[in-house]
């Protein structure tokens, strides 16, 4: 189900550009919007545009082996793994992160939750091969 809530989350994100708000740090990059911000013109990175392909992204894959899943939870797994990676990334460009110290408090989270299922999936990965090549002996 979680490739679903992600298709979801990818429309979602647009509520961000109505509402002029989560957008990223200024920039003169290719991919930037304009926005008035405190009475003045400045263009941002989209971040709302960036978490929206990368959602919409996460749902193919995550469509695309629903059927093939090796494990229990192996879906979840990839998704927490991928979705903390885009938003550690995500995290670092905006301008309205909670802070802690220097730190972002989202990204940290994220990188969290990246490398723990990342760890997850290559262990159960591991495990499920592990298993497997015993039973055709």
């Amino acid at each position: 189900m979680y490739h679903i809530q992600l298709f979801g989350q990818s429309i979602g994100r647009w509520g961000n550009f109505f509402n002029v708000e989560a957008h990223g740090i200024e920039t003169d990059s290719i991919f930037r919007m304009g926005i008035y911000e405190n009475g003045s013109y400045i263009e941002v990175h989209p971040t709302f545009l960036y978490e929206s392909i990368a959602c919409f992204t996460i749902f193919i894959i995550l469509y695309i082996i629903r059927n093939k899943r090796k494990y229990k939870g192996q879906l979840t797994y990839i998704y927490l793994a991928l979705y903390g990676f885009v938003r550690a990334l995500i995290e670092g460009l905006r301008t309205d992160s909670l802070m802690i110290g220097s730190f972002r408090v989202s990204q940290v989270l994220s990188i969290i939750l990246c490398i723990t299922f990342s760890i997850i999936v290559i262990y159960k990965e591991i495990k499920y091969k592990r298993e497997n090549s015993n039973d055709e002996k």
